[in-house]
């Protein structure tokens, strides 16, 4: 039986709603997150890190697209 089966019919579009949100948040700070740990580590802004912080802040922004991705497959699942 799969996911969409097993939850009740009247919460299918409010599920699908909140991981389209999900996902569309964790696009923008992963995004966000990813460049910033990116132009760090080349030294192109402001910020005085290590290049391990700026790695760190890189995965960081890459652990919220994995978020985004996971939002927008269960938004596939629950709209289809």
């Amino acid at each position: 039986m799969s996911v969409r089966q097993r939850v009740p019919e009247q919460l299918v579009g409010p599920l699908g709603f909140i991981s389209l949100a999900i996902g569309v948040v964790g696009l923008v700070v992963g995004y966000i997150i990813t460049i910033v740990g990116i132009t760090t580590y080349w030294n192109l802004n402001g910020l005085e890190l290590a290049n391990s912080e700026a790695l760190i802040i890189v995965a960081v922004g890459v652990a919220c697209l994995a978020v985004a991705y996971v939002g927008y497959r269960g938004f596939m699942t629950f709209a289809t």
